[in-house]
């Protein structure tokens, strides 16, 4: 448990280095001390549920596939780090009644009320914004506990929708939001009459409160919805802080923006698909970028040039973990749903190293304020990589101002209606 908490502090610390922004919505929604299950959507390897493990006290379990589990130090690690070996057919089939000793585990871990699981129902990693089929493996847990406490308990499903704006690209923005938890106590009557329809039942209206949680692009939407998420993004300040947030106004705009897609016929579409490309198109011909067209923010020369000499120590803090991160994933991860979730083992593990390597050499000249080396190396990374992203945002907004007729880019911009929908 040491070793566990210890790695939640410092994933904590990787991801306001890694990710823009933080928002974890409706924490509120975790019971205290009953049995519970997280069930989210796995479109993006590891990532899913250490962002919810990281950002909650509850210890949090997992069920990975037995190949994470090898004997070395890599298997050592996944055990101590919660981990629990799930092993399918690809495993072979003599070795699956293994799966019971983890089911079994899992039961005895929840029955405490303090630790809790993390179900991906889909079974499958994919990245996408949408949701695979639910395997039945979670419903068939909950009423297994159930019945063995003779129903004198209440095991609570809580739907986590992970929600990446980009899967696979650094220094993206990621919100967790978390549903109201079903309660597998409301199902008992319908288990007791009938248990394959109770889990049927159940596993359905899964599906259905976890999608209410995501930004759900249907299949054969996503490039018109995506173009109009970048779009929406820019409706709202983005300040530098706070970089964890519990805000949930931006996640419900990309909600609504992908729900109002999804509710389009092919008409309709087709109009609006033209609408947008054609203020693209608007856009590229004057060389500039709706960011600035949208004017919610504001960034000034002033505050690059105070923190520039900051940006330079962060650089070069950070420069070698960065690239040695970004190598190591460019050579061993050919799939995209885990390019992410490795990238950002690999940087924690650099970093770690890097750190080390920071306090025995810092210790010579500073002596036991070289333990604090390491903290004070990942803050001027972070602030390195949002200086970037103030530059870059700084930029877009100077050569806006170059622009003159802006009144038409503006009016192309409100047309599309749907950027006002609120959910």
């Amino acid at each position: 448990m040491i070793l566990y908490n210890l790695f939640r502090l410092f994933l904590w610390v990787m991801y306001i280095c890694f990710f823009r922004r933080v928002y974890y919505i409706n924490p509120e929604h975790i019971p205290a001390n009953e049995p519970l299950i997280f069930i989210s959507n796995h479109s993006n390897g590891f990532m899913d549920p250490i962002l919810i493990a990281a950002m909650q006290r509850r210890p949090v379990y997992f069920w990975a596939r037995a190949t994470e589990f090898p004997n070395n130090l890599k298997g050592w690690l996944m055990y101590k780090l919660h981990g629990l070996p799930i092993y399918r057919v690809e495993e072979g089939t003599e070795n699956m009644y293994k799966n019971e000793v983890t089911f079994k585990k899992t039961r005895e871990l929840l029955y405490t009320g303090w630790d809790s699981a993390f179900i991906a129902p889909e079974g499958n990693c994919v990245l996408q914004k949408k949701l695979l089929p639910f395997k039945k493996g979670c419903a068939r847990l909950a009423f297994k506990m159930m019945e063995e406490k003779n129903w004198g308990i209440d095991v609570k499903i809580l739907p986590a929708g992970v929600n990446y704006t980009y899967h696979d690209k650094f220094r993206s923005e990621v919100y967790t939001q978390l549903g109201k938890p079903l309660s597998v106590q409301d199902y008992k009557e319908k288990y007791l009459e009938d248990k394959e329809a109770a889990i049927t039942t159940l596993t359905q209206d899964m599906r259905v409160a976890l999608r209410a949680q995501m930004v759900y692009i249907e299949e054969g939407n996503e490039i018109l919805t995506e173009k109009l998420l970048v779009l929406v993004r820019n409706n709202f300040t983005r300040n530098i802080f706070p970089m964890y947030s519990a805000n949930p106004e931006v996640c419900h705009a990309e909600q609504a923006i992908a729900n109002h897609v999804n509710a389009l016929n092919t008409a309709e579409k087709n109009a609006l698909e033209k609408q947008v490309d054609a203020y693209q198109a608007a856009l590229d011909e004057e060389g500039v970028k709706d960011y600035a067209v949208a004017g919610k923010n504001k960034r000034s020369l002033f505050g690059l040039l105070i923190g520039f000499p900051f940006w330079l120590l962060g650089t070069l803090f950070g420069r070698i973990p960065h690239i040695v991160a970004r190598d190591l994933r460019n050579k061993f991860v050919p799939f995209a749903e885990f390019s992410t979730s490795f990238a950002f083992t690999a940087a924690f593990f650099v970093w770690i190293v890097w750190g080390i390597l920071a306090i025995g050499i810092g210790a010579f000249m500073v002596g036991w304020w070289a333990l604090l080396l390491p903290f004070v190396m990942v803050f001027f990374q972070t602030y390195a990589y949002h200086y970037k992203d103030y530059y870059q945002e700084w930029k877009v907004l100077a050569d806006y101002k170059k622009v003159e007729n802006k009144t038409k880019l503006e009016q192309k911009r409100a047309s599309i209606t749907c950027l006002q929908i609120q959910k």
